[in-house]
């Protein structure tokens, strides 16, 4: 009778008990290490959009984002956590997983070209501190172009125009003869050359050779880090809409309102990079203004909320060289 009694008991705690805690132990170990799992759908604007499009966590929690799409291709990024997913494709599932570090709201948007209406696919993550739920707004500062009071809404095309795109590579060669003292923010290319032309001590130099020194004082001044960076935004965010040749002619802005919905005589789509009378007229604080801002009613989104200062300046470097004419390993 023992002996069955022991068996028994042998029985249960091997096929009862022992699985019993088992599955207690791997319950608690996920409860207790593992990250909250939160499922995130992508969805052309025209079906939804994300889904949900804010998510909300607490300061400190680790969050595993389960992102699928149910239609084309689309990618994820939160810039302001540095979480990026390149690429989500119909039917599966890819995974990234953050701890909430900080308080805050944090945007986040799809970074493939997913439609017509690609520039709607932005959503927030809320970061909530429980010990301060309801925390004062932060206050900024007013952008560049306000304190400088520039009207980014304003024509402003170039004074003098060359007879064709300027070349930092030439001008290169001109940097030990012409000096060029611009401050590259805040003034535009037109006004320097205007003030270039006006020294009797380059009467002698042609105005292409005036140009082309402008544009590698410009490439001078951002840097080739900073063109890099650019490119690889300007490629992920921007090329859908103005092209990778950045003349406006990219499949998702062809058929955007642009400039007309300010004056109706004016090219339809997005802005040309490589119309000199525009780009050289534009300092680059009213680049950055339309970049920051967006083009109210235009098409063109606003970008504040995605990037940095630094990442609009980089994007800016960037596309001067559709003009000033970088060189070809500057525009792959």
């Amino acid at each position: 009778m023992r002996r069955e009694i022991f068996a028994l008991g042998v029985v249960v705690l091997s096929f009862v008990v022992f699985p019993a805690s088992l599955f207690a132990y791997q319950a608690w170990r996920t409860n207790a290490l593992d990250a909250r799992v939160i499922e995130l759908t992508a969805n052309v604007p025209a079906n939804g959009g994300w889904q949900p499009d804010t998510i909300r966590v607490h300061l400190g929690e680790r969050v595993r984002l389960r992102i699928s799409s149910t239609d084309v291709v689309h990618g994820f990024a939160v810039p302001a956590l540095g979480i990026q997913v390149d690429e989500i494709l119909p039917g599966h599932v890819e995974e990234v997983e953050f701890v909430a570090s900080r308080a805050g709201r944090f945007p986040f948007a799809c970074t493939r070209w997913c439609s017509v209406d690609h520039w709607r696919m932005r959503g927030v993550i809320e970061v909530i501190d429980p010990q301060n739920p309801n925390p004062a707004s932060p206050t900024f500062a007013p952008p560049l172009y306000q304190q400088l009071n520039v009207n980014i809404d304003a024509a402003h095309p170039a004074r003098n125009v060359p007879s064709e795109h300027p070349s930092a590579v030439r001008g290169a060669v001109l940097a030990e003869q012409i000096t060029v003292d611009a401050d590259t923010r805040t003034q535009s290319p037109s006004d320097v050359f205007a003030k270039l032309r006006a020294d009797a001590a380059l009467k002698s130099y042609g105005d292409l050779q005036l140009w082309d020194a402008i544009a590698f004082e410009w490439k001078r001044a951002a840097g080739d880090d900073a063109i890099a960076r650019g490119r690889q935004l300007y490629a992920r965010d921007c090329a859908a809409c103005h092209g990778e040749s950045g003349k406006g002619d990219g499949p998702a802005g062809r058929n955007l309102p642009g400039r007309t919905v300010i004056d109706a005589s004016a090219r339809r789509g997005p802005a040309d990079f490589t119309n000199a009378a525009q780009m050289l007229g534009a300092s680059d604080v009213l680049l950055q203004g339309k970049i920051l801002r967006g083009g109210m009613g235009t098409g063109m989104p606003e970008w504040r909320s995605l990037y940095t200062d630094q990442d609009m300046w980089d994007v800016i470097s960037f596309i001067r060289g559709f003009v000033f004419e970088y060189g070809m390993s500057d525009k792959k």
